[in-house]
């Protein structure tokens, strides 16, 4: 990864890099580390430079009061011609089908040729290339820049397809079930340690025939429960509040043990 990090193949500056980071993290006597998710923990613990610090996890909180909840979409569905299709939804920061692309683009557009002829549609979100040619069950929506209307994408969804090959956490993932939409996808490391296990299905990455077989059968999933039910328990998950309650929890904790050594 020595380009990606530093546009350099002639100076590899990453052990002197390495050597500085490991000398910010020393000489503390008492440092808390905050991760996203349990697999992100368990990767900082296997870190030389976390060794002898104590590590928490406290997951990202995202607005579900004002933004992300189960809204009306019925204007989407007009507005792109849609009727009693199931739709998949793909979001991601920039649609990519390089080989390279760690988002995963490409399984994307595989997966939509393996559905071709079925009743279902993808949407696509985040594209930055409104002209790329993409196969005819492909619907490129581009980049949406209000999250309301965002919210209103993952509502009308019947699943949320991820196809990264590494997150350290999933904000899509967590938007997602807090619309009431469930999430199938790859293992990317924190989506499948953050996601409602009861709503989510991840196979192997790049396992295609796992994931359109993952597909079909969760397509009926979100139709068979009562509207409600995801929505409900994801606010209790990812919510700002929660989020900010648990750092309060760890500033009271460490603040109690700092009275009690003085």
């Amino acid at each position: 990864q020595l380009w990606n990090a530093t546009k350099s193949y002639r100076f590899d500056c990453t052990h002197s890099a390495w050597i500085r980071m490991k000398n910010a993290f020393d000489g503390f006597d008492t440092l808390k580390i905050i991760s996203v998710s349990q697999w992100l923990k368990s990767r900082a613990k296997k870190s030389p430079i976390m060794q002898g610090h104590d590590i928490d996890v406290v997951e990202n909180g995202i607005d579900t009061e004002e933004t992300f909840y189960s809204r009306d979409f019925q204007y989407l569905k007009e507005k792109h011609g849609l009727k009693d299709e199931k739709i998949l939804l793909h979001v991601t920061a920039s649609f990519s089908m390089h080989e390279d692309d760690i988002k995963g683009g490409r399984y994307v557009v595989k997966l939509a040729e393996r559905l071709e002829g079925e009743n279902i549609k993808i949407i696509v979100v985040g594209s930055r290339d409104l002209t790329m040619s993409l196969p005819d069950n492909i619907i490129n929506v581009g980049r949406i820049n209000n999250q309301k209307v965002l919210a209103a994408y993952y509502s009308m969804a019947d699943l949320t397809v991820l196809t990264s090959k590494r997150e350290t956490f999933s904000m899509i993932c967590a938007e997602s079930l807090s619309c009431g939409t469930p999430v199938v996808g790859f293992k990317a490391g924190g989506p499948e340690s953050i996601a409602l296990k009861n709503y989510s299905a991840f196979v192997e990455y790049g396992d295609l025939y796992a994931l359109e077989k993952t597909v079909i059968e969760w397509l009926n999933v979100k139709s068979s429960l009562t509207p409600i039910i995801i929505p409900n328990i994801a606010n209790q998950v990812y919510s700002r509040k929660n989020m900010g309650l648990e750092y309060i929890k760890i500033y009271n904790r460490l603040n109690q043990n700092i009275i009690q050594r003085t």
